[in-house]
């Protein structure tokens, strides 16, 4: 490359196409490969310098937003009204604690409305602040080096969010004492510093007893607090009461008519008791009776409920055995409803109308219905008759009609072609077979009887019953 005439002479490209960017790139391209240990040092220091300046700035309260990585920080925002902000100095890192741990820091302090409002940035884990909430400014050490104290408040009185600003009635500023001493007039100040010096000549040397009395003071302290405590709920009931009061004077103000027409209808009423005041007497005399009779309904109740305990444990296996029948008996029902319900309950339905029919032939049966409960109580009486039993040796007709209908089956049990033929079995003695005997002698006819009959001879008719005779003897021997 040559200078002449304030002019300068481009190199040519290596494709011969004279552009010069792409030659300056590639010649970067060849420095950044030449002196790459170099490069990749720079670039290393750079990166490790940005690096160590976040953290630094990071631990050095810098305010970033939550929206910067590696260094933001998401904050709760508080404000605060304060009579006085003394002390309070922002980007100094005087912290925001709760029960002395620390949880945020002072933001900034401007002047609003003649107070101090304090803009403080707690870290939102710690951020359960509510609405009865305090804030006190006290030194942290004798440089003035202020912080402010939380007490979070309940959180019955609810929850606080990002943003919020709590009243100067909740907040109590840092009080010097050199400002206390300067409201004093000179007279005051004096006495002041008598009792002072008498005060640290008492106490000199008496610590540990001041410090036992302290202790002996803790038990009152515990029992005022708890006092305190009670008077604040009891102060609260009050105020509850008292609005809950005017709320149920201003409703009765409102239904003004409901209550005279209430007062009218009392009056009625008391008038109506003191009308019924002789019934009223009369019940309080049967009262003593329907009490006494109450008692005894009682005890039998009880002794009814006696033998109840015993009858329903009886009854304990009936009631654990009435699921399986019921279980069992499903079946039985399921099959049964198709029969109620497509054949009787049709038949149900036709049936209305010849059922509406009997109306009239029910009236007339029903005038012939004395004649026959007549007839049928006869007829109940002679069955009764015939069926009386007199004794258990006796039998009654019906046992006889039996053995009668008995004997007559078993005489007409023969029949031939003419029809049924009766039985008949005649017992003869022998005198009567020689009287027969000598009847068919002299008659021709008789004789005919005699030999159909088949008799016996007299003689073996009394060998028959003389063998007869003995057996009986040596049976009754």
């Amino acid at each position: 490359m040559s200078a002449r005439g304030g002019d300068t002479q481009r190199l040519p490209s290596p494709n011969g196409s004279g552009n010069g960017a792409v030659g300056r790139t590639r010649g970067l391209a060849d420095q950044i490969r030449r002196y790459r240990a170099a490069f990749l040092s720079v670039v290393f220091v750079v990166a490790l310098a940005i690096f160590v300046g976040g953290y630094i700035l990071s631990n050095e309260r810098l305010n970033v937003p939550a929206g910067v990585p590696l260094i933001g920080h998401e904050h709760f925002i508080l404000k605060a009204y304060f009579r006085s902000g003394q002390a309070l100095t922002p980007g100094q890192g005087q912290a925001v604690t709760i029960a002395g741990a620390k949880v945020g820091e002072i933001e900034s302090v401007e002047l609003k409305h003649g107070l101090a409002l304090v803009t403080m940035e707690i870290t939102p884990k710690y951020a359960r602040i509510y609405r009865n909430a305090t804030l006190l400014v006290r030194p942290k050490t004798p440089l003035q080096e202020m912080t402010v104290e939380i007490n979070p408040g309940n959180p019955s009185a609810g929850r606080l969010h990002s943003g919020a600003t709590i009243g100067v009635e909740q907040t109590s500023p840092n009080v010097n004492f050199d400002e206390f001493l300067a409201s004093l007039d000179g007279e005051t100040r004096a006495y002041l510093q008598a009792l002072l010096a008498a005060g640290a000549e008492a106490l000199h040397g008496n610590a540990r007893n001041l410090q036992a009395v302290y202790r002996r003071f803790n038990p009152l302290a515990r029992n005022v607090e708890e006092i305190t405590k009670e008077l604040a709920n009891y102060h609260e009931n009050i105020a509850r009461s008292i609005h809950n009061f005017t709320a149920l004077l201003e409703s009765l103000a409102e239904i003004e008519r409901e209550l005279a027409k209430l007062v009218v209808s009392s009056n009625h009423v008391f008038k109506v008791f003191a009308s019924e005041n002789e019934d009223v007497q009369r019940t309080l005399r049967l009262l003593p009776g329907a009490l006494a009779k109450t008692q005894s309904g009682l005890g039998k109740l009880a002794t009814a409920a006696h033998y109840l305990g015993p009858t329903l444990q009886q009854l304990q296996p009936f009631a654990r055995e009435l699921a399986p029948a019921q279980r069992a008996s499903r079946p039985f029902l399921e099959t049964t409803t198709p029969i109620i319900r497509n054949e009787l309950r049709p038949f149900a339905r036709q049936a209305r109308a010849p059922i509406a029919k009997l109306g009239p032939a029910s009236a007339a049966f029903a005038r012939v219905l004395p004649g026959l409960t007549v007839a049928f109580t006869v007829f109940n009486e002679i069955f009764n008759e015939l069926a009386y039993n007199a004794g258990p040796k006796t039998g009654s007709f019906l046992f006889f009609a039996d053995w009668a209908a008995h004997n007559v089956n078993s005489a007409y049990a023969t029949a031939d072609a003419n029809g049924a033929l009766g039985n008949t079995m005649i017992y003869f003695n022998c005198s009567f077979i020689r009287t027969i005997e000598a009847a068919a002698r002299q008659d021709p006819t008789a004789k005919v009887i005699v030999s159909l009959l088949n008799l016996p001879h007299p003689v073996g008719c009394q060998q028959a019953a003389g063998a007869a005779a003995a057996a009986s003897g040596r049976g009754g021997g």
